[in-house]
């Protein structure tokens, strides 16, 4: 028997078994109960096409399956279907019913023609047919809440927004009555207004005159939701119309009058990051995570991760990495965890030239010579065309901060050059830029931020900025020079220190593995509680002098 049964072939569906099968007396002995009728099929043929079907038949034993909220067309259209393995009489009238019993009985051959119908629908529907737009958006919402099948409406918002026509008329047609919309069609119209919410403004706009300036409830929900992206000078005057309305709501509930009170702070907060980023640039190459070098326990594996990654932009962070790498890894102040191989200076000198580095100056690295570095900086400085020694890219803030000022308040580093350094300009001596420190809350967090102020309007009358700073951004290295008891320890490396936070006592500051103590305090080895080992440890008299290298 089992040798008999392994020489038939296994039936894939779809397959045409006969339609003239389908209804016979003989041949069908499962019957499908419509509201007003039977239909006939056979349970095995249905079987094979789906698993539900062949559990109810063959394990439970039933001979009869209650279809009474679909139509007859349409459970005839699955039965034919199942019986010749095409799809034929799909139509936007039974496409519900269809895609619905598809789903329920999990014929996939049936569910994947049926989303290619659906696909074909939605790639034709034209930008200014709200019928057709809204037949699409209706079954995929169905398909959504009763199936939890997302596909469908991912379709649907691909399409609608990629024409901000098509989604602003259909927005702007289906919202024309807003009791008609659940919480959850708002949120997927939320979705597809997520860069044009201003349509969406105009809706609710719209929707306050015809209520006459009284909140509903959809009008709250979405009130509550707004994120105020498209409030920038193009569509600054949408939102000021849509608070003008809000102001002229007759006898507010106390609930209106906070969610008012809420959005128009969001809204001026929104206001306020769209300026900034008009005015701010962030400086990318900073705040980097040592966690990834600390994880990585091989010289030839970190010298693939820092050139493949793309944090790696300039000579200096490749620089930096292996530095910090060998600090944290060596065996003690004499023994390195690795010797620097003359192979890998090859590849860090072919990376350099491949993507345009600049040499690492020779200042930068004098005074971080160790024996634990396993010969990197002596190997570096024999590769001539790895070091700059005649020309100095560094550029020193005007001041020198204790830790406190530095790092626990808003405040603004000062940069001047000579005209040389950067441009030409008949300012001699007045050329700079400023970077905008965010203070600290001193926790291990992201609070602590330093961005290149952009907008001219916010220079000094001592500084003339350079519009060609801007570009300066992504070729900024920054540096400390640390001076404690007259001595000055130039060009420290933070790159890879992530940002500055308090220890855990609460007092020291730390920034990577530099760690500045409070008046009194002794220079005693102290725990920060993350993955760095090796501290160098300033008193309170530590001064802080920010340095960037144009790299």
């Amino acid at each position: 028997m089992n040798r008999m049964a392994s020489l038939v072939p296994c039936i894939q569906v779809p397959m045409n078994f006969g339609l003239e099968y389908l209804g016979s007396p003989s041949h069908d002995n499962l019957k499908f109960l419509l509201k007003d009728e039977v239909l006939l099929a056979n349970s095995a043929i249905m079987s094979f096409n789906s698993p539900v079907i062949k559990k109810v038949t063959v394990e439970l034993y039933q001979t009869e399956i209650e279809v009474k909220e679909l139509s007859k067309s349409a459970v005839q259209c699955f039965l034919e279907a199942s019986y010749s393995g095409t799809l034929k009489d799909i139509s936007k009238l039974n496409f519900r019913d269809l895609n619905k019993i598809f789903h329920v009985f999990e014929v996939k051959w049936l569910i994947e023609k049926c989303f290619e119908y659906f696909q074909e629908l939605t790639e034709s529907v034209r930008e200014d047919n709200f019928d057709e737009q809204s037949f699409l958006f209706d079954e995929a919402m169905y398909t959504l809440e009763k199936l939890k099948k997302r596909t469908f409406i991912d379709v649907v918002i691909n399409k609608f927004t990629s024409s901000a026509t098509c989604t602003q008329y259909f927005v702007t047609k289906y919202l024309s009555d807003f009791s008609s919309c659940s919480t959850k069609n708002i949120d997927v119209i939320m979705e597809l207004t997520a860069n044009q919410e201003h349509v969406l403004v105009e809706a609710l706009i719209n929707n306050l005159e015809k209520t006459e300036n009284t909140l509903d409830q959809t009008s709250r929900y979405i009130l509550q939701r707004l994120t105020y992206k498209d409030c920038s000078s193009t569509y600054e005057t949408v939102y000021q119309r849509l608070f003008e309305k809000l102001a002229e709501l007759e006898n507010p509930t106390t609930e209106d009058f906070r969610l008012v009170v809420r959005a128009l702070q969001q809204y001026n907060k929104a206001q306020k990051e769209i300026k900034n980023s008009m005015s701010y640039v962030a400086l990318p190459n900073l705040f980097l995570d040592f966690q990834q070098l600390n994880n990585i326990h091989d010289l030839d594996e970190l010298t693939a991760f820092l050139i493949e990654s793309p944090m790696i932009k300039n000579s200096y962070i490749f620089f930096d990495s292996v530095f910090n790498w060998l600090c944290e890894k060596r065996i003690d102040n004499n023994t390195p965890f690795v010797s620097i191989r003359d192979e890998f200076i090859e590849k860090f000198a072919h990376t350099m030239q491949s993507r345009g580095w600049k040499p690492l100056e020779l200042v930068y690295m004098k005074q971080k010579n160790r024996l634990y570095l396993g010969g990197l900086i002596d190997k570096i400085q024999r590769k001539a065309s790895m070091v700059s020694e005649n020309c100095s890219n560094g550029i020193s803030s005007i001041s020198e901060y204790s830790p406190e000022e530095l790092f626990a308040r808003d405040h603004d580093i000062k940069f001047k050059f000579q005209q040389g350094s950067i441009t030409n300009c008949s300012k001699e001596g007045d050329c700079g830029f400023i970077l905008r420190v965010t203070a600290a809350t001193g926790k291990n967090d992201d609070s602590f931020n330093i961005q290149l102020v952009v907008d001219p309007n916010l220079y000094p009358d001592d500084i003339h900025f350079h519009r060609e700073s801007h570009m300066l951004t992504d070729d900024i290295n920054f540096t400390l020079d640390i001076t404690l008891e007259g001595t000055t320890y130039n060009t420290q490396p933070i790159t890879w220190y992530g940002r500055p936070c308090r220890d855990i006592t609460d007092k020291d500051w730390y920034w990577g593995r530099h760690c500045f103590c409070n008046q009194g305090e002794t220079t005693e080895s102290r725990s920060r509680g993350d993955i760095m080992n090796w501290v160098r440890f300033y008193d309170s008299t530590a001064k802080i002098r920010p340095v960037v290298y144009t790299v």
